[in-house]
């Protein structure tokens, strides 16, 4: 048996966790309780996009909190972009859909957040589902994650990723008795303030990834100049989830994640990026 629930709202101010409260028409729904007889959550999906309202890039993630996390707090990438004029965007999105096994406490609270990251770009607004199961995933374990963006300031240049909006020093250690990254969430945009093309790609090692140095794409973009009195269009990528990498890692170890602009300038990027370990 499923049951589904969901908060909505908006991120309207930089690296600052916002709590997500309504839902739409019901202005009160109250506290999200975990559903009776329900044991895990097994599937989020979010829907999100910006108002461009600055000329700029930023990235996009949300955080699932509260005692009802039996497993603890959880972070999910969700989206980036960018705008090289504070006017003239036009953009709909749909919802990503990210496979997960958090367990969870029936009948205590589930605390949805949001955060813009990276530069203001006016607001962000976030829809957030919960699929809860009264069983795991088929085959799947529980998992836990652990979320980094950063800016990306020039083309082919090999960039850390250390930070995680309101908190400035995420923990870069694989979860005690966690033995794979089993997902990669991505998402990557520019602001489009230079004409060029390019890619983007994120790279992951340190002491905790066996077997070298993992390197994926992750997003593309390109921009050229438009003509005299036109505005250019924005750029906005939803998070894509990479599934079954069974990336071998050392528990308790450290991992790096480093995110590159490959090709040319496109102006300052933004990457947000989820590593979903299971056992």
């Amino acid at each position: 048996m499923k049951q589904h629930r969901t908060r909505e709202g908006d991120a309207t101010a930089v690296d600052t966790k916002t709590a997500l409260t309504t839902v739409g028409s019901d202005t009160a729904p109250g506290a999200l309780y975990v559903p009776r007889g329900m044991t895990h959550i097994t599937k989020v999906k979010i829907a999100a996009c910006e108002n461009f309202a600055a000329a700029t890039s930023f990235a996009g993630f949300i955080r699932l909190e509260g005692n009802g996390m039996s497993g603890g707090p959880q972070t999910l990438a969700a989206l980036a972009g960018g705008a090289a004029v504070a006017t003239g965007g036009n953009f709909a999105n749909f919802p990503v859909e990210i496979p997960v096994n958090f367990p969870v406490s029936e009948s205590n609270i589930i605390e949805v957040y949001a955060e813009m990251c990276g530069t203001d770009i006016g607001a962000v607004s976030f829809a957030v589902g919960l699929e809860f199961s009264d069983k795991p995933n088929e085959g799947a374990d529980e998992h836990k994650t652990l979320t980094v963006e950063g800016d990306i300031a020039s083309a082919d240049t090999r960039t850390a990723l250390l930070t995680q909006g309101s908190v400035a020093s995420p923990t870069l250690v694989v979860p005690a008795g966690f033995t794979k990254i089993d997902k990669l969430i991505v998402a990557a945009a520019a602001e489009g303030l230079a004409d060029g093309k390019a890619t983007f790609l994120v790279r992951l090692g340190g002491n905790a990834v066996q077997g070298g140095e993992q390197i994926l794409p992750v997003a593309a973009a390109g921009r050229i100049a438009v003509q005299s009195g036109s505005d250019a269009a924005p750029q906005v990528n939803i998070a894509t989830v990479y599934e079954n990498l069974d990336i071998a890692v050392s528990p308790s170890d450290t991992i790096s994640v480093w995110g590159e602009m490959a090709g040319d300038d496109l102006g300052t990027a933004r990457m947000v990026i989820t590593a979903v370990f299971a056992k």
